[in-house]
């Protein structure tokens, strides 16, 4: 024990990690990209909490590691680099030769900048109409068109069209009077998919990849996979796509998941796919025929879901024939290599402490030097982006604060990966069969305290959204905020989480509210029974997806959590089968059933028929303008508890989405959880926290 320790009750310590500290540490980077035209420079962007949430386009050279050469290339507070295609977003710009190619949130519109112009200024380019809207950008060599994925929402916006498109850049001598661009017509290359991602052009010719997809599947269940020719008219621009044919993932086939299409220089097409059972990488051979990149499939995701456009975790190293850069997760070992599809063989590429890696893309030094730019991120620094120098085997930090860990020291917690058991559906049945799962254990850690010999922890389950996504075991503050208070925490990765496979991923098809709530419950239970955690002051907190489980566990769970937080969760199942936008509106035909025709499964399911059962506080969180989960969502759920007398407190923020992106809502939020807990757990916060009203709450003014 260290001299200058205090003892203090769980949750009570005195910790640096503030909510502010949260919120300034809130700024993320993503979607770096690197100039094929000029690779000695890279682009990406960057979130700002401070602006309201605004995300920002940078640039510099991928060996300045200080900010001589940065430029950023949106300071306007009017320019936000974000779609809001498919609501989630991503691959909101793409970059040659200087030509930037970006949309901007306010109206969902196309711009354009020429940043080998210091004075340039983004102009609107396409057809400038906001109903409009577009994401998944590629610039053409010849830098006449770019192609990109448009969402047209001029007649619906639950039934709004998916297509691939060529949009005309134009010259200077085209501008008006006005200034300004007038509007062109949108080339429509494909729109025979509900849904269409990814297009990819080949160096060698005007080969077209991309991928698409229909309802009721999500891009994780079933992809198609294509190829066409690109038929250039006079000024230089496709009108249509020729010689269309399908690659992998025919309709009516072998279903798989199909991801990152990418063209080597020879013109050999790559992708990912996970027909194997986990999303391996594959190419199309000369004779026409898919070949295995690997000598053989192993159990392990070279990709993740894409909820969002622009990933890349395969990226074709140019000048380095039949090979690409690949990474994946095996044995809870992140590992990257430069993989050669012809040999299988894999060079390893060193990952410095990282758990977590994305953005690939390759470049340059100005000496020559080939680079792997990356974003990457590990259990003690949070994800920022990098150049690695792929023959020194070394990496060097661009953005992202270098001294996490040391300014912190003491006080970070770092993850523990846990197997727990659990129990596979039918749960009350001789039929149910025994499993295992899995999630991040984070002990209470903070050098200048440690809880009284005679007390336990808290301990506060995460259940993360989707639910088709995973938790992350790369530094997040926000876990930090509870274990450096005494507050252990559990990120857990229930059944249908990703990252373990297809199979894995489709024990949540169709029990969503019935495997995650058995497998975060048991995530709690193993904990308490391993004498880690108060069995008696288990939490748990959940945001979109993530919030349902949450109410679904209070409510159909009542034994196992004392208190719960729901952050824009889901309370009624029907309601979001009904109300819900596009890319996720037959997602529940997968996670429940069809609907109407299992409507009695979905009332069954939701929390908020069942309020009878629910004996536990919550906290509810929503942001107003969340188009994913309805705010209604969160209304009728604290209505239904402030009726039956139990407590609950309800916070809504205005101007904000689907997730909180002001720095000042974001305090609140966290602040507000950490207080409501603490009212229910009985422990007194260190921090001074604004009170959080509470209904039903006899020592509050409120009732």
């Amino acid at each position: 024990m260290a001299i200058n320790t205090n003892t203090a009750p769980y949750g009570s310590w005195k910790s640096p990690i503030t909510a502010n500290a949260v919120a300034s540490g809130s700024s993320s980077v993503g979607m770096a990209r690197v100039d094929q035209a000029n690779p000695t420079r890279v682009y990406w962007i960057e979130s700002r909490p401070q602006e309201g949430g605004r995300l920002v386009l940078l640039s510099k050279d991928v060996d300045d590691y200080s900010e001589r050469t940065l430029r950023e290339l949106t300071a306007d507070s009017k320019w936000n680099v974000r779609t809001a295609v498919h609501e989630y977003g991503g691959g909101a710009y793409a970059v040659y030769g200087g030509l930037v190619v970006f949309s901007n949130w306010s109206d969902q519109g196309v711009y354009l900048v020429d940043t080998n112009k210091h004075d340039a200024v983004p102009m609107r380019i396409g057809e400038q109409n906001d109903k409009l809207r577009y994401a998944s950008f590629v610039v053409h060599p010849s830098k006449k068109f770019v192609v990109c994925v448009r969402e047209d929402h001029r007649e619906s916006d639950i039934q709004a069209s998916a297509a691939l498109v060529a949009i005309p850049i134009p010259s200077g001598s085209v501008i008006n009077e006005r200034d300004e661009y007038p509007p062109s017509k949108d080339m429509v290359l494909f729109d025979k998919a509900d849904f269409v991602s990814s297009p990819a052009i080949s160096p060698m010719n005007n080969e077209l990849s991309f991928y698409a997809w229909n309802h009721p599947d999500m891009n994780w269940d079933a992809t198609t996979l294509y190829c066409a020719t690109m038929t250039l008219g006079d000024d230089g621009i496709p009108s249509v796509l020729e010689h269309l044919r399908v690659v992998a993932g025919a309709p009516g086939e072998l279903r798989e998941s199909i991801y990152q299409p990418r063209f080597d220089d020879d013109g050999i097409l790559h992708f990912i796919s996970d027909r194997s059972g986990f999303w391996n990488p594959y190419y199309l051979g000369a004779d026409g025929e898919i070949h295995q990149s690997l000598e053989s499939p192993i159990s392990a995701d070279f990709a993740g879901p894409e909820w969002a456009f622009g990933e890349s975790t395969l990226q074709p190293v140019p000048g380095l024939k039949f090979s690409v850069v690949i990474s994946y997760t095996q044995n809870g070992m992140l590992k990257m290599g430069i993989l050669n599809v012809a040999t299988h063989a894999i060079e390893d590429l060193p990952a410095p402490g990282w758990s977590e890696v994305g953005s690939f893309q390759l470049g340059y030094s100005h000496s020559g030097e080939q680079v792997l730019i990356l974003i990457a991120g590990g259990p003690t620094e949070r994800m920022s982006l990098f150049t690695y120098y792929i023959n020194g085997l070394s990496a060097k930090q661009h953005t992202g604060s270098k001294s996490v860990s040391d300014a912190y020291s003491g006080f970070l917690s770092e993850p523990q990966e846990i197997v727990f058991p659990t129990k596979l559906p039918p749960f009350d049945s001789p039929e149910s069969k025994d499993a295992n799962a899995y999630a991040y254990y984070y002990p209470p850690t903070n050098k200048d305290y440690q809880g009284p010999d005679n007390e336990l922890p808290p301990l506060l389950v995460l259940s993360h959204g989707g639910p088709t996504s995973a938790a992350s075991s790369v530094l997040q503050s926000k876990i930090q905020y509870w274990t450096s208070r005494g507050i252990a925490v559990a990120d857990v990765n229930y059944g249908g989480s990703t990252g373990y496979g297809r199979e894995y991923r489709e024990r949540l098809y169709p029990h969503f509210g019935e495997v995650d709530v058995q497998d975060c419950c048991a995530a709690a239970l193993y904990l308490a029974d391993s004498g880690l955690v108060d069995r008696k002051r288990l939490s748990i907190m959940g945001g979109s997806a993530g919030g349902f489980t949450t109410l679904a566990c209070l409510a159909f769970r009542p034994e196992v959590f004392a208190v719960g937080a729901s952050l824009y969760g889901i309370s009624d199942l029907e309601v979001l089968a009904k109300e819900t936008h596009k890319f996720e509106a037959e997602y529940p035909v997968h996670l429940v059933g069809p609907y109407p025709e299992a409507r009695a499964e979905y009332i069954r399911r939701s929390p908020l028929y069942s309020v009878d059962t629910l004996a536990c506080p919550a906290i509810f969180l929503q942001g107003l303008e969340d188009k994913v989960v309805p705010p209604n969502q969160a209304t009728l759920m604290v209505n239904a508890l402030k009726e039956k007398g139990i407590r609950v407190a309800h916070i809504e923020f205005e101007g904000e989405q689907h997730g909180f992106r002001k720095s000042e809502n974001i305090v609140r939020a966290l602040e507000a959880q950490l207080y409501f807990f603490s009212q229910i757990l009985g422990f007194e916060t260190a921090d001074q926290i604004d009170p959080v009203p509470i209904f039903n709450d006899p020592s509050t003014a409120n009732q």
